[in-house]
């Protein structure tokens, strides 16, 4: 045998140097992975939720967050717990028992999360024994809807948090539940429980267990369909590891970052982990032409080489998408915008690092001889480009059409953040509000406050009186059903006629003069430098009920009149936390069309830029923008209202929905460059394109199908949204984006170069698998 030549030895010379230098950064990627493993794995092992109330997502600087924040700090706050359980009536000696137990829990603690604790036996007693000095009659009217029900019969346990307790709804619920259980051998299935603490502690608990069982299925389901779709366990262990990877890092963002996960960014994981998948499916199939061209050793950096630039357009513009969401007021969509769009970006580094050290390392296959790059044409995606390149101009319209048409639709949407309607009917917390609110009252709350200024001359009798017309006015307003203030335990206030009742009305204001502080303790009035305010709490129905902007515009109507007529003298203002939810629900809409046409204005440049031509960019987002307009629009049409897990599914589709139409333009543009007609270019992109689409669409919604049954309503219909906005985006980009190529419009995308000639697409050989193979020219990448 004859020696090798020189410059075969510098050749194989060079090829062991590159190799090293390869497997030299494969062994750092995996040292650096398994230096950052612990880390991941301590943040995801102590993830914890962390679900605030409500009222607190709106940002601090408006006006109505301010104006609460001020009532917080003239009054202690107005969170309240209401506690009752079927058979808790008057005679029910463990209501008693449960009310000494919370004030004993109170007396002990030195930091105390409840500073009263008040029943219905504890208010007939004071009302009837008391000052008031009440009959039975009157006295149940007193409190009536608010300890009494309508039955005369039941009533519950209020116990008003101090703010503290507000800030630990998990503290507040546990202590009552563990009390009622060891004081009246109550379990908490027994109790029917209300109140905004009640609420973010039994979120809080329903995304602990989304985490535990969205987070395994949706890896495992993934795992599968990935394994049935690639045919290599290798090759599908791969992209496991970089999709796990991806989904902990976006975990251990979110644990080290904030206070913990809500029930909001409970779904970034999951959706990070889905279309990391995603993208290495697009990965692997660029490894599988590395194979070909290059052989196993090099294939893997061979696949990030070629690839990293579209999966970088993918990943940049599904950032964009997410990252439009921080445009909300709303703290939950903006955190989520900002987490998912980190990860994604982040994800993208992780992910082509992991793919090629995995693969230089571990390659899945010993040997390959470099030969012609195929393409594999189905017969029957084949059969649906040419039904579309035929009918093309009449699926354009149709598009056009239904765009206008579910635009229409647009207009008609409403949104909501009811949060009885954020879970399922047969759960703990609807069971509990639908029981007191049939048995013992309304649990909304609105606060009406008036604020005397310090120059005021109004006496304190003028001042009660005033507050006793507001009430027996705000009893008249639809909606409202029960009030309580200073008044609700004090007499009946004297008549100002003759004078026995100029002489009673006297000896009535001292009485209150010289019950004041105690007044002001149980946070029915505040008095500071800046005036006396005085405190009317409201009940209003949450279930079913009128809109609090309409409740308190028909309050104002009827209120105002009743004010003296120096208005800088007295303010009158309305509050709490059920309103802010209300003015949250105003802002979703204004959310959801801001972050989207934020995303559009930013993703329409990029494509220009890609594009090369305005027109051409503004164009290419028509199918994109076809598929998010139309799903809405039909919730508009059939008045679903949009929700928070809803509202943040439009631009984030938008965003994958731009992913695809970048890969599809790519291979059009270098089928036109190459010298191909219109229509061949068509072919050959649909052909390059669809599988790939078809696959992560079916991945994506797979990963999203665990989310589904999640308890919280808006974590469910995020998935529920996810899974119909994909493949109807899929539809815009191999249906409609084909046709507006092949129209008249299509004319001010690629040109065809001038040098070469055009080419049409060899004969297809028959296969036996029923496909068809095609020898395409290697694009130049």
């Amino acid at each position: 045998m004859s020696a090798p030549l020189p410059r075969e030895e510098a050749e194989n010379s060079t090829t062991v140097q590159q190799q090293l230098r390869l497997r030299t950064l494969a062994w750092i990627v995996v040292g650096m992975l398994v230096a950052t493993s612990p880390v991941l794995l301590y943040a995801m092992l102590n993830l914890h939720s962390n679900t605030t109330d409500m009222h607190q997502w709106l940002p601090e600087g408006r006006p109505e967050v301010q104006r609460y924040q001020e009532f917080i700090q003239r009054f202690g706050g107005d969170e309240i717990v209401v506690v009752s359980w079927p058979g808790c009536t008057f005679n029910d000696p463990r209501l008693p028992q449960l009310a000494d137990a919370l004030r004993d829990a109170m007396a002990k603690d030195p930091q105390p999360i409840w500073h009263s604790v008040i029943t219905g036996p504890d208010a007939m007693r004071e009302l009837i024994q008391g000052p008031a000095k009440l009959r039975p009659g009157q006295a149940a009217g007193r409190i009536d809807r608010l300890l009494i029900g309508p039955d005369r019969k039941t009533t519950a346990a209020l116990i008003a948090l101090t703010p503290a307790g507000g800030e630990h709804p998990h503290r507040v619920i546990d202590s009552i539940t563990q009390i009622a259980r060891q004081a009246c051998d109550l379990s908490r299935d027994q109790l029917r429980i209300t109140g905004g603490v009640y609420k973010a502690s039994v979120i809080d608990h329903a995304t602990d267990r989304s985490v535990q069982r969205c987070i395994l299925p949706s890896a495992l389901l993934t795992l599968i369909v990935v394994s049935l779709l690639l045919r290599s366990v290798r090759l599908t262990l791969v992209v496991l590891v970089a999709a796990v990877f991806c989904a902990m890092i976006g975990i251990a963002m979110i644990h080290f970052t904030s206070n913990g996960i809500n029930a909001i960014l409970v779904a970034v994981p999951t959706l990070l982990y889905v279309l990391t998948v995603s993208g290495a499916v697009h990965l692997a199939n660029y490894y599988r032409d590395g194979l070909h061209e290059v052989g196993p050793d090099q294939a893997g950096f061979r696949a990030v080489q070629v690839g990293w630039r579209p999966c970088a357009l993918a990943s940049i513009s599904t950032a964009i998408g997410m990252a439009s969401l921080v445009v909300s007021d709303l703290s939950p969509i903006r955190h989520f915008g900002i987490y998912s769009a980190l990860a994604v970006v982040i994800g993208f580094f992780v992910l082509m690092s992991v793919f090629a050290a995995t693969l230089t390392l571990s390659p899945c296959v010993k040997s390959r001889q470099p030969t012609a790059n195929m393409v594999e044409v189905n017969p029957w995606l084949d059969l649906v480009i040419a039904k579309v390149l035929k009918h093309h101009n009449l699926l354009l319209a149709c598009g056009l059409i239904g765009l206008a048409t579910a635009g229409w639709g647009l207009s008609r949407t409403t949104t909501t953040v009811d949060l009885l309607k954020s879970f399922r009917q047969h759960s703990e917390l609807v069971r509990n509000y639908r029981w007191i609110n049939d048995n013992l009252g309304p649990q909304g709350s609105l606060e009406i406050v008036l604020h005397y200024a310090p120059e005021s001359t109004q006496r304190t009798i003028d001042r009660l009186r005033q507050v006793h017309a507001i009430e027996q006015e705000a009893m008249n307003v639809d909606g409202v059903a029960a009030t309580i203030s200073a008044l609700t335990f004090a007499p009946t206030l004297p008549r100002p006629t003759g004078m026995r009742g100029i002489a009673a009305q006297i000896a009535y204001e001292s009485q209150f003069v010289a019950a004041r502080q105690k007044i002001i303790t149980e946070g029915w009035l505040a008095d500071s430098a800046g005036g006396e305010s005085w405190r009317i709490h409201a009940k209003v129905s949450d279930i079913d009920g009128r809109p609090y902007a309409e409740v308190i515009n028909d309050l104002r109507h009827r209120i105002e009149p009743l004010l003296p007529p120096q208005p800088n003298n007295v303010r009158l203002e309305f509050t709490g936390g059920s309103p802010l939810i209300d003015e949250a629900q105003d802002e979703l809409l204004g959310d959801l069309t801001n972050s989207f046409l934020l995303a559009f204005a930013i993703l329409a440049p990029v494509m220009m830029l890609m594009l090369r031509s305005f027109w051409a960019g503004l164009f290419a987002m028509l199918p994109n923008v076809v598929p998010v307009v139309t799903v809405f629009g039909m919730l508009g049409w059939l008045q679903i209202p949009i929700g928070l897990g809803t509202m943040l599914t439009a631009s984030v589709a938008l965003g994958i929905a731009v992913d695809d139409t970048l890969h599809f333009l790519t291979w059009y543009g270098r089928a036109i460059r190459q010298g191909r007609s219109r229509n061949e270019a068509i072919r050959t992109a649909f052909h390059r394109c669809a599988t790939a689409m078809v696959q992560t669409t079916l991945i994506c919604c797979v990963g999203m199908l665990v989310l589904v049954p999640a308890e919280f309503v808006p974590t469910s219909m995020f998935a529920v949204m996810m899974i119909i906005l994909l493949p109807t985006a899929l539809v815009g980009d191999l249906v409609l984006l084909p046709a507006l190529l092949a129209s008249r419009l299509g004319s001010v995308f690629f040109r065809p170069s001038s040098a070469s000639p055009e080419t049409s697409l060899p004969a297809a050989g028959k296969r036996t698998d029923g496909t068809v193979k095609q020898n395409v020219d290697s694009p130049q990448r």
